[in-house]
């Protein structure tokens, strides 16, 4: 049976290309060959691309941003029994672009004489395993994955490792679509679950491991302006949240920022918003609001303690947050 393997790559780190490459020679170690994919605007060393014996940069990445589809973190923060303060960050969803990785790996796969197709992403644990579920000439399978934040925790599914036969992987490729994504939860490991329904495929007993958790060391309530405290900031159009089932007072679009990270005091802030001055005093978690819309920043200044940073091209980049209190009574 002739074997590849696919590994879709999102490698912006030396960590993550070390773990691509030890991953690669390990595959060939098997004699399985190895086909990889990754964009374009991260050129990986030649180190790595010659190991493959197919390597492909394709110029997209697609990211799918609000109002289209987005990933949102909050932090609820509880000040009383009556008002509670919500910090909802927005971030690109990246689903579809894991998804669209996998569609080309299999459309180019598919071009050429193999019988069996591996997909793996770039930081699979290729333990033993996952050695002999290499070795072994099943197909039709995918495989649960265990949550990296707690290894009891296992997932029904996963884009980290499957194999297909080739009418499968035909079938497969097919359903990959922005829209099939778009019309259900967005979640990519979604869609595998749709895959395993559809066409009755069958789930390892042995869950997979990832070695690099996405989320790791990322500070999603601080923009890491100033070093003595942390600071989260606004960006929405107005409009009618629902926290809890119910419909709050209609959010304005005004810029609202957050200040934390301290217990008592920081002193002044002064904070320049489109050519006004504004002096603050911050409380901890406590938001202080401006009178200009988020949407029409063409401004924004930090100063304290004598230190002036200029915001304005990095707050051009936030997608989406809200900044609100709940207020129970």
């Amino acid at each position: 049976m002739k074997k590849i393997v696919l590994i879709s790559t999102f490698c912006d780190t030396q960590e993550k290309q070390d773990i691509l490459l030890e991953n690669i020679l390990k595959i060939k170690e098997l004699g399985i060959d190895v086909m990889a994919l990754g964009p374009n605007f991260i050129q990986l060393p030649p180190r790595i691309t010659e190991a493959c014996d197919y390597f492909f940069y394709t110029k997209d990445n697609p990211l799918l941003e609000w109002p289209v589809r987005a990933y949102t973190h909050w932090y609820r923060k509880e000040h009383s029994p009556e008002k509670i303060l919500y910090m909802h960050r927005g971030l690109a969803d990246y689903g579809w672009a894991a998804l669209y990785q996998t569609k080309k790996l299999s459309q180019l796969a598919l071009t050429f004489d193999y019988d069996i197709f591996y997909h793996m992403i770039y930081d699979l644990e290729i333990n033993e395993v996952v050695k002999q579920e290499l070795l072994s000439n099943k197909v039709n399978l995918i495989y649960p994955r265990r949550n990296p934040k707690n290894l009891d925790e296992v997932w029904e599914t996963t884009l980290h490792f499957m194999v297909f036969d080739r009418p499968m992987m035909e079938n497969i490729e097919k359903e990959i679509t922005l829209e099939e994504y778009l019309r259900t939860n967005g979640v990519a490991e979604g869609e595998v679950y749709k895959w395993r329904e559809k066409y009755n495929l069958k789930t390892s007993n042995h869950p997979v491991v990832d070695k690099i958790f996405y989320w790791e060391n990322f500070t999603f309530y601080d923009y890491k302006i100033f070093p003595e405290f942390e600071m989260f900031i606004s960006k929405n159009e107005p409009t009618d949240f629902k926290a809890d089932g119910k419909i709050l007072k209609p959010l304005t679009d005004n810029l609202r920022i957050v200040f934390h990270g301290f217990e008592d005091t920081i002193g002044e802030v002064k904070v320049k918003v489109n050519g006004t001055w504004y002096n603050r005093i911050p409380k901890p978690f406590e938001f202080e609001e401006f009178p200009v819309s988020s949407q029409n920043i063409n401004e924004l200044i930090f100063e304290y303690n004598g230190k002036q940073v200029d915001y304005t091209k990095d707050f051009s980049y936030i997608m989406r947050n809200l900044v609100y209190y709940d207020y129970r009574k």
